[in-house]
């Protein structure tokens, strides 16, 4: 079909302008205002990797089971003087794509940092700042090898959700502060149930990178800590915001850690280290909560004393960075059912304070009930 005279004379002087605006500036490509100055693998951007591995043996008279639990790469990057990005990629026992299809592979935090001088804006998959154990939760960090009842069911450790907020601090290090406005705790499961209960508290709720629920208002944590002398930081943490889908009920969760080290107190004592962690939980339960199951009010208590020494075998094996540690911990977790309460006994070595074994001993008992056999667990962890 022949086009229309009018039309063919448009497209020809169409055609006429763009040749010549192409004759007049050269290539059209250099004349487009592009950012097209994506960091590259081989430039001069400060990036760092590195990351932690685990690996757990849990012995009783009831089982015998190796966990290769955590693969965690890190990662932290310069983008310049005053932005800085930060990331950790948790694989579970070997990934969401592992043979048995029961490990997982999640986000733990990324977010990037702006300085705004004398105060930093963070937004990302923010680690949330609930307690000391959520915050410094490396296995190779950490003198145990399970994480404290506080950890689990009050503060469901990693914690992470997506939001912004902004960090600030003394220079001297005195006190620091962090506080965010993210995702809330998802405490319906979308079948007429609830993901909190007296099992496991509110670990089953845990929030989503993803959605806040429908119009749901943001929920708000915040983290103040005070370090009166060097070797001991005072937190105290605490979380509000919605936990149903209609965003009329109310969670708060509240934390109080101190982290000192004794022979700054005291010389004679040397290098021992205390900890004490105490978490509450508050929940806003209606009618149908109420019949759910939903809990009140929940508690846990964690109280470490862990006591650094430099034996001769230690030493002569491995140098004069190695070390040896003894750590007594105790805990309480009453989740509106039978009170149960934990004692843990380690033994560790270091060849390097970033590389730990353990050799543990965890006796637990539920109130009411005969007390279990205790558990053996070894497990070694490292930095890379």
């Amino acid at each position: 079909m022949p086009l229309n005279p009018a039309f063919s004379t448009r497209i020809t002087l169409l055609v006429c302008v763009l040749a010549l605006t192409l004759s007049s500036f050269g290539v059209l490509e250099a004349q487009v205002d592009r950012y097209d100055n994506r960091p590259a693998a081989e430039g001069d951007r400060d990036i760092r990797l590195g990351g932690y591995l685990d690996l757990e043996l849990f012995m009783n008279s009831d089982r015998l089971d190796f966990k290769q639990h955590r693969l965690v790469p890190m990662l932290d990057a310069n983008i310049s003087e005053n932005v800085s990005f930060s990331a950790e990629i948790e694989f579970e026992y070997g990934g969401a794509s592992a043979p048995r299809g029961d490990g997982e592979t999640k986000v733990e935090y990324a977010y990037a940092d702006v300085d705004f001088g004398g105060w930093t804006l963070r937004s990302g998959a923010i680690l949330i700042p609930l307690g000391s154990t959520n915050l410094y939760h490396d296995s190779p960090m950490r003198q145990l090898t399970n994480r404290p009842f506080v950890a689990r069911s009050i503060v469901p450790s990693t914690l992470t959700s997506a939001g912004l907020g902004g960090v600030w601090g003394a220079d001297d290090g005195t006190w620091g502060m962090e506080f965010y406005a993210v995702n809330g705790f998802q405490g319906e499961d979308g079948a007429g149930g609830y993901n909190f209960n007296t099992s496991s508290g509110i670990r089953g709720g845990r929030p989503s990178l993803k959605t806040n629920k429908g119009d749901r208002p943001a929920s708000f944590v915040g983290r103040f800590t005070y370090s009166p002398v060097l070797g001991t930081e005072i937190g105290f943490s605490n979380w509000t915001g919605p936990w149903d889908d209609a965003g009329e009920l109310d969670l708060n969760i509240t934390v109080i850690d101190i982290t000192t080290d004794l022979g700054s107190w005291v010389e004679a004592v040397g290098a021992t280290i205390l900890s004490f962690e105490m978490g509450h939980v508050s929940i806003d339960r209606d009618a149908a909560a109420i019949a759910g199951g939903v809990p009140d009010d929940i508690s846990a208590t964690s109280i470490e004393v862990s006591k650094k020494f430099f034996p001769d075998f230690v030493t002569n094996l491995w140098g004069d960075d190695s070390s040896c540690a003894v750590t007594i911990r105790w805990e309480e977790q009453d989740l509106t059912g039978p009170v149960t309460n934990r004692m843990t006994y380690g033994f560790n070595m270091r060849p390097t304070d970033e590389t730990v074994l353990k050799f543990d001993y965890e006796q637990e008992s539920i109130e009411g009930s005969a007390d279990p056999d205790g558990t053996f667990i070894f497990s070694a962890a490292t930095y890379f």
